[in-house]
């Protein structure tokens, strides 16, 4: 994919996909000790789900722009269910901002085209500082925004910290506020949903994605995740209407990676960085997990990109 800078005062850029069509899309500049662009003017500040392992359904959100954050502990699969939504948004050519805040690992950026980095992603003054200009571009642009926030990582608690009002501000100009965090069976895995929420970050559309690629050989889902389900944490969540999601396990995952390959032109059959092409057995492997990510998020298929 190519970006052109626009002629238009409108501060836009020209993204091109595969096929030559352009999307627009807004340009993002950030320097770290300029506030050139005026603040924002701010205009104003479902159901439970009965079980933990059924597929719930959440707030419409068709026609609404959306400002995502998918976070987690480190090795939880955000990376991978990330990519997944990204990768969904560009096949579907749908213009939206994307960042990866992941201070040590960029593997959202080297997959995806045209995702924005902070200058310098490990220094927590900096990120927070660029987080906060890029919501505010956003807003101001009138356009989507996916954001993978990286394990451990804590600007985003940090901007919550600072702005309690976060999720009503973004409410108040058109937008929906989502965030998904990405869970295995280890119960310190509900650390950012326990620690956000405990700051009163609650976007009413909040996905726990349960990643079936973290259970152990011979294990039940219910059997792995039953601490999980058990902690305090995740059933005030679900009390007070968060949607659980399982991710299904990847079985191609590694031969995907080695090719560093879209999940889709991996199903296709394209070669990638490798010699070849994955085997017939592994791209049905990777073609049935999409299959099964569209099945999976059906019910919050609106909160995505």
């Amino acid at each position: 994919m190519t970006i052109t800078k626009d002629d238009k005062p409108s501060n836009l850029a020209t993204l091109r996909d595969g096929a030559g069509t352009s999307v627009k899309r807004p340009v993002f500049n950030f320097e770290a000790d300029v506030d050139a662009v005026p603040e924002l003017e701010i205009l104003g500040a479902s159901k439970k789900v009965e079980s933990p392992v059924k597929v719930g359904r959440g707030a419409d959100l068709s026609g609404k722009k959306k400002i995502i954050f998918w976070t987690g502990r480190g090795k939880t699969g955000k990376t991978t269910g990330i990519r997944w939504a990204a990768e969904t948004a560009v096949a579907n050519k749908r213009s939206l901002l994307m960042a990866d805040m992941d201070p040590t690992n960029d593997t959202f950026s080297k997959y995806v085209a045209d995702v924005l980095r902070p200058p310098e992603a490990s220094d927590p003054a900096i990120a927070l500082k660029w987080l906060d200009k890029l919501l505010q571009h956003a807003l101001q642009q009138g356009t989507s925004l996916l954001v993978d926030l990286g394990g451990g990582d804590t600007t985003l608690r940090r901007l919550v910290t600072q702005l309690p009002d976060l999720v009503a501000m973004f409410e108040a100009q058109g937008f929906a506020v989502v965030v998904l965090y990405a869970v295995g069976p280890q119960e310190e895995d509900l650390s950012p949903l326990a620690t956000l929420e405990g700051l009163g970050f609650k976007p009413t559309a909040t996905a726990i994605v349960l990643n079936e690629a973290m259970i152990e050989v011979g294990d039940t889902r219910e059997t792995a995740f039953a601490r999980v389900f058990g902690h305090s944490a995740f059933r005030a969540a679900l009390d007070r209407g968060a949607i659980p999601v399982w991710m299904p396990r990847l079985l191609a995952a590694q031969q995907v990676e080695i090719r560093r390959l879209h999940f889709r032109d991996a199903a296709d059959g394209q070669v990638g960085q490798a010699a070849s092409p994955l085997g017939p057995f592994d791209r049905s492997r990777v073609l049935n997990w999409l299959q099964a990510m569209d099945t999976n998020f059906a019910g919050i298929k609106t909160w995505l990109p």
